[in-house]
């Protein structure tokens, strides 16, 4: 069963459980990002994961930034990757964001506006 993640902010890479950020690094908060309507983000702390087969009425939000999903509470062995640009659905309840589970595994779908013709779109380095 999952329990932490590893999620990517700009170069670096943070790992969270649910009891927040791990490791000493100052610029990792312990939160997620959530994409809201018009382009908007909005961001809170981790909560863990939640079996979503028997929820009902549970607000779906799309989580991204996710990167890896952790079987240790120190995100250390990674069991599931996340494709680049896909994000995760998720859910928001008491102040924080959780990663839904569906079957024991997450849904991730790829962000609209984000699709890769496979071409490289480098036009020059110098």
């Amino acid at each position: 069963m999952f329990q932490s993640i590893q999620v990517s902010v700009g170069y670096g890479i943070y790992k969270i459980n649910s009891d927040g950020p791990i490791g000493m690094n100052t610029k990792n908060d312990g939160k997620v990002i959530a994409l809201l309507k018009r382009g908007n983000q909005f961001s809170a702390p981790f909560g863990g994961f939640i079996e979503a087969e028997n929820v009902i009425g549970l607000q779906k939000v799309k989580l991204i930034d996710i990167k890896y999903l952790c079987t240790d509470l120190e995100a250390e062995v990674v069991e599931y990757v996340i494709q680049q640009n896909h994000y995760v659905v998720g859910t928001y309840r008491d102040n924080r964001l959780y990663i839904l589970l569906f079957g024991g595994q997450p849904k991730h779908h790829q962000l609209k506006g984000k699709e890769n013709d496979g071409k490289n779109n480098v036009f020059g380095l110098f």
